[in-house]
């Protein structure tokens, strides 16, 4: 049977009046369950968005409540470290001294003027004898004792001190040797001699009284043989005499001595006491007088080499040179007395400004020492050495960029040898 297209049309309009109203409801149902679904499904978005945006902000509030307990702690730390952290030298009130002025025109060294010490690194100490130039150096950890001809010709090894440091040395009229040096157990007095079976080094003075030299610094030897050397302050000297004397600048202590040994007698003696770092020792030509360098108090003190418990500024105990511009670390004289003085840091006016007050030198010795190398310094432009009169009148200052932080001075015909702080030469200047 064939249906045709009106029969056809007929069918549908009357399954559309039977199925379609059902059909349309079964529609709407489906589409309000979608609605509701898309509903449900949106609020819970919104629901897990607000509760990721609650878990975000507690954590950001932790992550703040976190960082400012981390900061208040880093800066109690901080204050701690810098205020209130012990020290082993705490910082004392002094007076600083007045800068005399310079009216003479300072010369400078010659860049050809040096002699090469061989991969070491000079030290603190310069001498000539017997027409050779002898000077302590140094690799880490490691002190030697070198000599050369004054064109640098001939270099050798002396002497060697390991794990140790020299820290000076002078020669006794008979040519023994006697010489300071830094140790890891503490500071030594050496008397050094030469024999067939080589170099014999002999401890004679580790302890003064029952206490460990803490920092030799400087020695001379008298005309007679006694000995005088330096304790230069009783503050720690494990980093070497460097940091040792930084300690004791923006600390103040005042309490350094010098000591004379009779090596007949085997007796020790103080000399001065009362001196702010005993840097430097120099004698004068005739052995009756003692120069010794005030190094935080930036000036030269002189003194009879028969006192005996004198006073650094008191009764026996003259100033030779004062309001230095510089911090001195070298001492020497010449026959004619003049005294050569090598200044190791320029003057620092914020640490003299706090003389009186402890608190800001107190927080640069609790500052590492690296910091504390860059708070110390001698530019350029700075004097570095001085020559005085033997009644102390400023003959000429030496400075400019050949020069630096000087460690050692040695006079010697028409020069005057040089050291200077890490330098890996020996430098000198014409007079």
């Amino acid at each position: 049977m064939r249906i045709g297209l009106v029969e056809f049309i007929l069918i549908l309009f009357i399954a559309s009046i039977t199925v379609g109203p059902q059909a349309a409801l079964f529609v709407d149902r489906w589409m309000r369950r979608a609605d509701r679904v898309r509903a449900l499904a949106a609020r819970q978005k919104a629901e897990a968005q607000a509760q990721m945006a609650i878990e975000r902000e507690a954590m950001l509030h932790r992550f703040r409540v976190a960082s400012n307990v981390f900061a208040a702690l880093a800066a109690v730390a901080l204050v701690y470290a810098l205020l209130f952290r012990p020290i082993a030298a705490p910082p004392q009130p002094y007076t600083p001294g007045d800068v005399a002025e310079r009216t003479a025109q300072t010369r400078g060294g010659d860049a050809a003027d040096a002699l090469d010490l061989k991969a070491y690194e000079m030290g603190d100490a310069i001498r000539v004898q017997d027409g050779w130039v002898y000077a302590a150096a140094s690799l880490p950890k490691v002190g030697v004792l070198q000599r050369m001809q004054p064109d640098g010709s001939g270099c050798t090894e002396v002497l060697e001190l390991p794990e140790g440091e020299i820290t000076d040395f002078d020669f006794a009229p008979d040519g023994t040797l006697w010489l300071t040096a830094l140790e890891p157990d503490g500071g030594k007095l050496y008397k050094v001699t030469t024999d067939s079976l080589g170099v014999k080094m002999e401890p004679v003075v580790s302890q003064i009284d029952g206490r460990v030299l803490a920092c030799p610094a400087a020695v001379a030897v008298k005309p007679d043989g006694k000995v005088y050397f330096t304790d230069a302050a009783q503050v720690p000297a494990r980093y070497g005499l460097a940091a040792a004397l930084r300690t004791e600048l923006f600390a103040h202590t005042a309490s350094g001595c010098v000591y004379v040994y009779d090596p007949a007698a085997r007796t020790v003696e103080q000399v001065l006491g009362g001196v702010a770092g005993a840097s430097a020792l120099a004698l004068s030509a005739d052995g009756e007088t003692l120069y010794a360098a005030d190094l935080a108090g930036r000036c030269v003190w002189a003194v009879p080499t028969t006192g005996r418990e004198l006073t650094a500024g008191g009764k026996g105990c003259a100033v030779f040179a004062q309001g230095l511009p510089g911090y001195p670390g070298a001492l020497a004289v010449e026959e004619d007395g003049t005294v050569d003085i090598g200044y190791r840091w320029a003057r620092l006016g914020w640490l003299e400004d706090h003389a009186d007050g402890t608190l800001l030198r107190g927080a640069a010795l609790r500052l590492s020492e690296s910091m504390q190398e860059r708070l110390v310094s001698l530019p350029a432009s700075a004097i570095s050495a001085e020559r005085f009169s033997s009644d102390g009148a400023l003959l000429c200052p030496y400075g400019g960029r050949q020069l630096g932080s000087v460690t050692a001075l040695c006079p010697a015909g028409n020069r005057i040898y040089v050291g200077i702080s890490g330098a890996g030469e020996l430098r000198w200047i014409r007079i």
